[in-house]
């Protein structure tokens, strides 16, 4: 059978060496179920559900080779095998195997989230439903934000979930204003996280302009931390190592820790961040639960929050029920109601359901809900509507005036380069537009189309791409710079300075700019289109998004990849797709096999 797999290209050879080391005879059936796990790894499951595979043909082989009679019969094997159990390679939960290092993973993040959320707090709720209303107000409908905060200021634990626009960092920053105001006396140590320097930098800016509209007084605006960083560095990370400073030995000196842009948060990492927390420290993971999983193994946001569903209120015990709506001043008409859940951290979650950046009945607004809840209704009524703010192209014709349209779109930054115009007017007029794509390769992803417009560009004489660098190119850190302070997503311009030299130029919060010499710029990449997957918390005025044909997009096109594309959009958005393609997104949900909400189930 190994030759046969082999012979088809079903496992590489690392999948081969793994299970040698694990089952050294090929004739046992563990050894090729090591074979699946693998497999599984290497696509981001965190464990292989056994129930859910066709032991008739789990290889899916032309002539189908038997594996074991039933799910049952391979649990039995397992469970009997001397590499399957405690302090052992593999190990079995809720009839999914795991590699050894994931299953600990998960219940260290389980152990932590169940610990945090048992953790009573002692608070003056008479003084707390004052500072509510003085930063919320009072509405006669239900007001999702002054429920979210009320929720993370009493508890130790709380995700706070919601769409693109749904105001999740202004909420935050009036969250952190009454939790410093309730503890004035010794301010919380607040640390504030994302998972890549794009997104701390958005982060810290995002705060930094809640807090000026905020107007708070100077001794609350001082404890109120508004410089972001991310994970890793929080962390400590030890050079060529798995390894981090901050652990269970050596906890984060914190009280408070927030962590934007959760979703992206790969399990690993976030297991490796609660337990560095200290006893006393609270956590709070911000996120939108429907967008991109994390690069690496796991779905964690989506894991805690998979029983949300937009437009239905989450499931809150009688008792959380009875304190929000006494805390938020909740009428008869719009009090929440009490939904029983055997889910243990259900009390935990706050879902921000109103859009702020685009409205609901906005072109964009229905078509990300028609994508996102797989509504092919509500996708021809939006068509047959003809919304001005959206465009629906045919891939099969559109390719070359694509390329065109994008271009005559850049040559607007272009002009103002040559015009002499400042940094921040180019940075500005450059992000205005932005072209996504689903992939890296072929003609459809971002490599070539990236040389498609600057070949386009050069075509008008807009540009001179004779070197590696030449003034107008923008480019997009693709590494982490620290020394330099760039990191993996930070957008630049290469633009003359005054003596004419080559600079390439970024814009820093509160408008500065920094500039480097290109040769001092870490690993980077032309970015007139982006993957979906880097534009990722970002937001452009016009968004373009091209998805690859059927047969490269049955390879990684699904209904998470073009909500996310879809909701970058501010005023206009432009889809260049297939139209088969675009059902085929909507049909597939992105899936990661794994055991984190059996585990949280468990009280």
């Amino acid at each position: 059978m190994l030759a046969q797999l082999i012979a088809d290209e079903k496992v590489t050879q690392l999948d081969i060496q793994l299970a040698q080391l694990l089952v050294k005879d090929s004739n046992d059936p563990v050894f090729y179920v090591v074979l699946l796990l693998s497999q599984y790894n290497a696509r981001q499951h965190t464990c292989l559900p056994l129930a859910q595979v066709d032991w008739s043909n789990p290889f899916m082989l032309e002539t189908p080779v038997p594996l074991f009679a039933s799910y049952e019969h391979c649990l039995t094997a397992l469970r009997d095998h001397p590499v399957v159990g405690e302090g052992k390679p593999l190990l079995l939960f809720a009839e999914r195997l795991y590699f050894a290092r994931y299953a600990e993973y998960e219940q260290i993040l389980a152990n932590k989230l169940h610990s945090l959320a048992k953790r009573a707090l002692k608070l003056d709720e008479s003084r707390l439903a004052q500072l509510l209303d003085q930063y919320f107000g009072t509405t006669p409908t239900l007001d999702w934000q002054k429920i979210a905060c009320a929720m993370a200021v009493q508890n130790a634990f709380c995700v706070i979930s919601g769409g693109p626009g749904t105001g999740k960092t202004t909420t935050v920053t009036k969250l952190l204003a009454i939790l410093q105001s309730l503890y004035l006396a010794a301010p919380l140590s607040i640390k504030l996280v994302a998972p890549t320097g794009k997104a701390a930098a958005r982060l810290s800016e995002s705060i930094r302009d809640a807090k000026q509209k905020l107007e708070l007084a100077p001794n609350l605006n001082a404890v109120i931390p508004e410089q972001a960083q991310t994970i890793h560095r929080l962390l400590g990370v030890i050079p060529q190592s798995n390894k981090y400073r901050h652990n269970s030995h050596n906890p984060l000196h914190l009280d408070l820790l927030i962590v934007d842009e959760a979703s992206m948060v790969d399990l690993a990492l976030m297991a490796k961040l609660v337990e560095a927390m200290p006893e006393h420290g609270r956590l709070i993971l911000l996120g939108d639960k429907d967008q991109l999983t994390s690069v690496d193994t796991g779905n964690v946001l989506a894991d805690i929050c998979q029983d949300l569903v937009l437009g239905v209120q989450p499931f809150y015990s009688e008792a959380r029920v009875l304190q929000l709506n006494k805390l938020c001043h909740q009428g008869q008409h719009t009090a929440l109601q009490a939904k029983q859940s055997d889910y243990v951290l259900a009390d935990n979650i706050a879902f921000l359901q109103h859009s702020h950046r685009f409205d609901e009945k906005s072109g964009i607004g229905q078509l990300a809900k028609a994508v996102n809840s797989n509504d092919k209704q509500l996708l021809q009524e939006i068509k047959a509507f003809g919304y001005p703010e959206l465009a629906f192209y045919d891939l099969t014709n559109e390719y070359k005036a694509m390329i065109i349209r994008c271009a005559e779109a850049y040559s607007q930054y272009l002009a103002l380069i040559k015009q002499g115009a400042s940094p921040q007017e180019v940075h500005d007029a450059f992000l205005q537009y932005q072209l996504l794509a689903a992939v890296r390769e072929g003609n459809y992803g971002v490599n070539k189309l990236n040389s498609k417009i600057e070949a386009q560009l050069a075509r008008m004489g807009l540009i001179s791409p004779s070197h590696r660098h030449y003034v107008g190119m923008p480019l997009m850190i693709s590494q982490n710079d620290y020394q330099l302070k760039l990191f993996n997503g930070d957008i630049g311009i290469i633009m003359p300075d005054d003596d004419g030299q080559l600079k390439a130029v970024f814009m820093s919060e509160g408008g500065s700019t920094r500039s480097f010499y290109p040769a001092r710029l870490p690993a980077h990449e032309k970015v007139y289109a982006m993957t979906i997957h880097k534009s990722q918390g970002s937001e452009f005025l016009h968004t373009v998004m091209i998805l690859p044909p059927m047969q490269q997009a049955k390879i990684g096109v699904n209904r998470q990849l073009v909500y996310t594309g879809i909701t970058r959009a501010k005023k206009r958005f432009d889809l260049i797709a297939q139209p088969q393609v675009l059902q085929l997104a909507m049909n597939k949900m992105l899936t990661r096999s794994s055991g984190l909400y059996q585990r949280l189930q468990q009280s």
